[in-house]
């Protein structure tokens, strides 16, 4: 049987791109695409241009790698939150505290990502941007499955539940926003979020049927007046 083996060489060629993006994602972050050059990365990264080129071949494809590499991470990290048979309440507020910590932990991924997804017009990145929209869409498509499982176990209101969807993804996004400029004065929980959204569309449900919010501590209010 073949070996494998991963070779010394081989990791740390590894680690030498890892570096790299780690480095570019920074860089990004704060410059944005066009305020950073390959030289720029290559003398933060502490390596020479011709060894960035090893890797990639322009400056579009290592930001591509970077956004769709990570992206790709996250959906792995989230994907399980929101499937299965669990409860419907449940699956939302653990899928919300996942990624409410993958944002404290990656911002300067997000505040890429955000600036992607939310941008408009012809763009010489426009490919990138697609593929970025199109993993959006799947989380969001994911969001919809629970408010469809939610709406036929009478837990939610009989709404589109891909709007819904749409409606608490837009939520996150802008909550998300705010956190990543203001930091602290707008911290962002997921007992905040489920609060503010699901008190206008849970179902009124008789006393012994309610449904409970996760933390038995929250007394929060969650069904709709």
């Amino acid at each position: 049987m073949q070996s494998l083996k991963v070779s010394r060489k081989e990791r740390e060629l590894q680690r030498h791109r890892w570096e790299i993006l780690r480095v570019a994602l920074k860089m990004f972050s704060e410059s944005g695409f066009h305020g950073v050059t390959m030289q720029d990365i290559a003398r933060e990264s502490e390596f020479s241009v011709g060894t960035l080129y090893k890797f990639f071949n322009n400056k579009e494809d290592l930001y591509g790698a970077l956004l769709l590499e990570k992206i790709d991470e996250m959906e792995d990290a989230l994907r399980d939150t929101l499937e299965g048979d669990k409860d419907e309440m449940d699956s939302i507020r653990t899928f919300l505290d996942g990624l409410i910590g993958l944002v404290k932990k990656n911002a300067d991924f997000f505040r890429l990502y955000l600036s992607e997804i939310t941008r408009t017009g012809p763009s010489a990145l426009s490919s990138i941007g697609i593929e970025l929209k199109e993993g959006r869409e799947r989380e969001i498509a994911r969001l919809a499955a629970v408010f469809e499982r939610g709406i036929r176990n009478e837990v939610f209101r009989d709404l589109d539940p891909f709007l819904l969807a749409a409606a608490l993804d837009g939520m996150i996004s802008g909550l998300i926003i705010q956190y990543l400029e203001q930091g602290d004065r707008y911290p962002i929980d997921a007992d905040t979020i489920m609060e503010i959204f699901f008190g206008s569309i849970l179902v009124d449900q008789p006393e012994g049927k309610k449904q409970k919010p996760a933390n038995p501590n929250d007394n929060h209010a969650m069904s709709s007046q």
